[in-house]
């Protein structure tokens, strides 16, 4: 017996939705509302409990449909929510963010309680930045990150009894606050936009790529890749087995049903639109909360948790035995190739015969027992050619059909495949890296004859360092180098002015450890005691594979350590990694880029000239349509008293009209450079956050804002260098 589920409700609204603008609200503290955003920038109110007219200056409840108000925004709407906000009212409040009444313009908005902070705040994500907001609307909280935020979750990680801030961004991280301390930082491989609670301790994501998967506070139990994208989740018991299973709606239509500990589907249903909104609410006020599911074109289902558990009523054992019988075929056939592969190994043995393999039938996939696949990775630095390469070989004369690496961070749809017009033993695959993360490489190459028809597929597992775009400039042999052999060696680029400096307590040995772990050199690096026992410092000078730009890292037994390098964002990332694996809670340190510097400087100043610029044309379009106005008003009055002066008022209007829509067009231009040159300003102040760890981290933020409020740029400045005021 296949399981069936059918909804309680369904009905549809006749309207338009769009993706993640959908939410449900108890507007009078007792009933349900759903609220979604349709066309024309208008927000649609489904009120299935009134009945009753009501209107002022922007509700209007349809006289037909009376259970739909429509309130007319008139701006693009962004994100929208609905909670509890004001203190000691049971009534939720409707939240409209926009991509203009926010100077950093709202991306996404949650409601709820976080950081100890009195009653609930209202969290608004914006372009590189994240504010939160008291029921008075008084700012309480103000955040840094890299990218724009998708989403917000609150939920109670570390179970302190309050809630942590998720948060995940456009350039594929999902970072957890602690107040104004982050906690910890994950890396997806393209850019995040859901997040949703799944227990008190785990939560799901799901990535633009179709990619789906639960952590449970800082681990990964597991991740999906579809082919399509997640376009809505929801916790939800659907199946009647008394306990919450995880609700994921698709932008192909589907529905999946997954058990929310590995991730596998329970049950699937095909919806006739993309799926655009899931919601838990008590939708028909009898108080049992329903899952409703709306869809683009406005069609809204209901379904109810089941008096009894589907899952026992399924006949899993006819789908297990399916299950079985086909796997069975296909171990067969394997099987089959196997026992032919090893006959003709046999007949190469007996007969000693090595040129027997390649006479076999074309459509026998034969190779010899012994054959091995062998993966190289290693950096080129030439002028010309700057890569990290991934050599893929074997160990005899066998040859490399094609050669497929997946990794979910590396290339923009994952996966490459190498596929050879001419075959050969061994194939050199150059990559360069966009981002400096760990990760897996999965390598699978098919291997074969020239001749072959059928070949062996051979799957190996590598892991790319994190810094694996950097590299030293010289050529070295593969074993370990001592710390006198590698300060001794040239320096092809001397390092430049900008630099990041602080102090550390820790051996040479270990700084080795950690530089052999996170970089990809031609040799290791040990700390050696016949060479090594009168060494005071390491000097390793590297190139980036990037840039051709020199890094060098200096690291003295006193403590003393300077990174040397431009990228003010990269010099971040090396210490955070660098007392991550030392165990360092708390660190200051000084900072000197110029560059970085002149180009906050030039942002300020761009900034200041684009708000003014911004203050004009809005001082223009407001002449514009207080002129239409007077137009339109003078031609009314023209058909009375002179009926040819309705023409020329009419004209006049038309054209200011035009100037109106000229000025308009360049204020989204003004308003949308106001956003990068904001965006970029947040990058590089969340890049001096890096540089500094623990409590010195959180100050700094909080000194940003301060500075950021006056305009005062030399403070901001002195921050970055000083990490104070």
């Amino acid at each position: 017996m296949d399981i069936s589920i059918k909804p309680v409700f369904s009905f549809s609204l006749s309207y338009k939705v769009f993706e993640k603008l959908v939410t449900c609200g108890k507007y009078d503290g007792i009933h349900s509302c759903l609220t979604v955003v349709t066309n024309a920038d208008k927000i649609l109110i489904h009120t299935p409990h009134k009945r009753y007219g009501l209107q002022n200056s922007k509700l209007s409840i349809s006289e037909i449909k009376n259970d739909i108000a429509m309130l007319n925004m008139n701006f693009p709407i962004r994100a929208i929510v609905a909670g509890k906000l004001k203190k000691d009212d049971d009534r939720d409040i409707l939240v409209i963010g926009s991509s203009s009444h926010f100077l950093e313009g709202v991306r996404s908005l949650l409601i709820g309680s976080f950081g100890g902070f009195a009653g609930n705040t209202l969290i608004v994500g914006g372009n590189a930045i994240i504010k939160g907001y008291d029921g008075e609307g008084n700012e309480i909280l103000w955040l840094i990150t890299a990218g724009g935020v998708n989403s917000l979750l609150l939920m109670d990680i570390d179970k302190d009894g309050q809630n942590e801030l998720i948060v995940g961004t456009d350039d594929g991280c999902i970072k957890m606050y602690k107040r104004d301390s982050l906690l910890h930082e994950f890396t997806e491989g393209n850019e995040i936009q859901n997040l949703m609670a799944v227990s008190p301790s785990q939560f799901m994501f799901s990535v633009k790529n179709g990619t789906i998967g639960v952590f449970d506070e800082s681990v990964r139990m597991w991740r999906i890749k579809s082919k399509t994208r997640v376009t809505a989740m929801a916790m939800y018991d659907i199946l009647g087995c008394e306990g919450k299973q995880i609700i994921v709606g698709w932008k192909s239509g589907k529905i999946d049903v997954r058990d929310a500990q590995n991730g596998d589907v329970l049950f699937k249903m095909k919806l006739n639109d993309f799926v655009y909104g899931i919601t838990c609410n008590d939708y028909r006020g009898i108080g049992v909360l329903d899952l409703v599911i709306i869809t683009a074109d406005g069609e809204i289902r209901g379904y109810t948790t089941p008096s009894v558990n589907l899952l026992n009523l399924h006949n899993v054992a006819d789908e297990e035995m399916n299950n079985l019988l086909s796997q069975k075929q296909k171990l067969l056939l394997e099987l089959k190739h196997y026992e032919n592969n090893i006959k003709f190994n046999k007949d190469i043995q007996a007969n000693n015969d090595s040129h027997l393999a390649q006479s076999v039938p074309d459509n026998v996939g034969v190779i010899p027992s012994n054959t091995r696949l062998q993966i190289g990775i290693s950096t080129s630095y030439d002028s010309n050619d700057m890569n990290i390469d991934i050599t893929v070989s074997t160990n005899n004369a066998t040859t490399i059909r094609a050669v497929l690496i997946f990794a979910d961070q590396l290339f923009k749809e994952e996966t490459l495949i190498a596929h050879l017009t001419k075959d050969a033993s061994r194939i050199l695959i150059p990559l360069k890296t966009l981002k400096d993360n760990a990760q897996d490489i999965h390598i699978k190459a098919f291997v074969g004859y020239p001749t072959s028809v059928q070949f062996h597929v051979f799957e190996l597992t590598r892991q790319l360092p994190k810094f694996a775009m950097y590299t030293i400039p010289h050529s070295l042999t593969g074993s370990p180098k001592s710390i006198a052999y590698i300060n001794g060696l040239a320096v092809k680029y001397a390092p430049g002015d900008s630099y990041v400096e602080f102090r550390i307590t820790e051996r040479l040995k270990r700084i080795c450890i950690w530089i052999n772990q996170n970089f990809l050199l031609p040799s290791d690096i040990e700390y050696m005691t016949s060479s090594d026992s009168d060494a005071t410092e390491l000097k390793l000078n590297l190139i980036s594979l990037r840039t051709g730009k020199n890094v060098c890292l200096h690291f003295n037994n006193d403590g003393k350590t300077r990174f040397y390098t431009e990228d003010i964002g990269l010099a971040g990332d090396l210490i955070q990694s660098l007392v991550q694996f030392l165990n360092i809670e708390n660190m200051n340190s000084i900072a000197c880029f110029p560059v970085v510097y002149e180009e906050i400087k030039e942002l300020f100043n761009k900034l200041q000239g684009l708000q003014e610029t911004e203050k004009q044309i809005n001082s223009e379009i407001v002449d514009n349509v207080n002129q239409i106005k007077s137009h339109l008003i003078r031609a009314e009055d023209a058909r009375y008293y002179n009926g040819d002066d309705v023409i020329k008022y009419h004209n006049e209007m038309m054209n200011t009209n035009e100037d109106l829509v000229k000025n308009y067009k360049i204020r989204l231009v003004n308003t949308n450079e106001v956003q990068l040159a904001l965006k970029r300003i947040h990058s590089i102040l969340y890049s001096a956050s890096k540089l500094r760890v623990g409590t010195f981290a959180a100050s700094i933020i909080s000194k940003f804002k301060d500075a950021l409020k006056t305009n005062n740029i030399e403070a901001v400045v002195k921050i970055i260098e000083l990490g104070e005021m």
